[in-house]
């Protein structure tokens, strides 16, 4: 599809890896903890919760802004470029300054507010690109943002290194980089006229409408108990290597994190693209649950293993980033392209819950006898893994129960095609 001087390449792909670039830094997170804490002599919680906040604003400002990103992408990039730069700046500050209230507002806050943003605007914007591989463009904009996790990890931790005793430097050199790419993202962004071809979705539906139907009440669920598992490993993950492997090296624990941010993005990119060679869009659910519970369970029973955590981890790290690309395309099949970015926003508010429930519950789990001066053991991991399944079991039971009112809710021609 091309329209007079404008091309999927310049104005929907390379904005796309401008924006996810910038906002994916959120999953490097992890890396700055110890550094502002020594630095900024901050507690622990602290810190946690500047990711928790980050994650429930960039769900939360995606609920409420994705009629933004319906009417002007231009307008929803440029909103992503101020908070995102301002945000940092400000975090930056309250590094500076061992203000944990302004660390948490700018990082959690401000900055939060603009990934939710950033985090839609190039989706639909690529779908109407290629709109012949929906599942792929879907794919393609969503393991972007996962990718700078991989990306940027080795630049921070270097510049952490270099900025050592002035931590806050790094937050004012990022907010920079990430200013000018997103910005750059705002002048070259462009979205084609979305076409809708099936007749049930020409006529807009109200948010009221669309959130009482059974169909979203059981899809979030589904997705929500997804993030909050796999949010809920993720934010551990250094933790258990340290546990079972007994690593004093951070290097040994980096590297196999970043063995998961591959299968992350494996994940996110084969299922979704997956999706365009499939009628049922929602089938990849069902190896997302049904993989998911089998591997917690039996890593549960293996809890000693170092081995059942790594393959556990990468399972569950597949399928997490799976859950949110092929999201998109279920969504396009059951509502429609015209409203994709709000009715996409509204199911974000499924990842801000899930950012407050998942990691902080692991943190209970693992540190269930920090008050007696304990170290985590096995015990804790085998109670996390059991848990984990049990949710896992449910999300498989709500795919099931929502696949059925799905199909009951279509149109009766439709039905009779497949």
């Amino acid at each position: 599809m091309k329209i007079k001087n404008k091309n999927k390449y310049l104005n929907g792909i390379l904005p796309m890896i401008l924006i996810n670039f910038s906002i994916g830094a959120v999953y490097c997170w992890t890396l700055f903890k110890e550094d502002v804490i020594a630095y900024a002599g901050f507690e622990k919680w602290v810190v946690e919760w500047c990711f928790s906040l980050a994650i429930f604003f960039l769900g939360m400002s995606a609920a409420f802004g994705g009629k933004i990103v319906e009417k002007s992408v231009k307008k929803s990039s440029f909103i992503t470029f101020v908070m995102v730069t301002v945000g940092w700046l400000v975090a930056g500050f309250g590094v500076k300054f061992h203000n944990p209230a302004v660390t948490i507002i700018g990082f959690g806050v401000i900055q939060g507010i603009g990934l939710g943003i950033g985090y839609i605007t190039p989706v639909k914007t690529l779908m109407v690109w290629m709109e012949k591989n929906t599942g792929f463009a879907a794919g393609l904009s969503i393991t972007g943002f996962a990718l700078t996790g991989l990306l940027l990890n080795p630049l921070i931790r270097i510049l952490l290194k270099w900025f050592r005793g002035e931590t806050y430097k790094v937050f004012f050199l990022l907010a920079a980089i990430f200013g000018v790419f997103i910005f750059s993202a705002f002048l070259l962004i462009f979205r084609p006229e979305a076409k809708e071809t099936r007749v049930e979705f020409q006529n807009k539906l109200t948010i009221k409408e669309i959130i009482l139907k059974k169909k979203f009440v059981f899809l979030w669920l589904l997705f929500f108990i997804n993030i909050a598992c796999g949010l809920a490993l993720i934010s551990q993950e250094k933790q258990v290597y340290k546990i079972l492997g007994n690593y004093s090296d951070e290097l040994i624990a980096f590297v196999l994190c970043n063995i998961s941010v591959v299968f992350n993005l494996t994940g996110r990119m084969s299922m979704a693209s997956l999706q365009d060679k499939l009628q049922k869009k929602h089938i990849p659910y069902y190896f997302m649950a049904a993989s998911s519970l089998l591997i917690c369970f039996v890593s549960a029973i293996f809890s000693k293993w170092l081995a059942a955590a790594l393959i556990m981890m990468w399972i569950v790290n597949f399928f997490f980033g799976c859950g949110f690309s092929c999201l998109p395309n279920i969504l396009n099949q059951h509502y429609g392209i015209k409203q994709l970015a709000t009715i996409h926003g509204l199911f974000l508010s499924a990842w801000a819950v899930a950012g407050l429930t998942g990691n902080q519950f692991a943190s209970f789990i693992i540190n269930i006898n920090e008050k007696n001066n304990a170290l985590p053991s096995t015990k804790e991991l085998t109670l996390l893994y059991t848990c984990l399944g049990i949710f896992y079991a449910i999300e498989l039971a709500i795919l099931l129960i929502w696949v059925k009112f799905a199909v009951k809710s279509r149109p009766k021609e439709e039905i009779e095609q497949h």
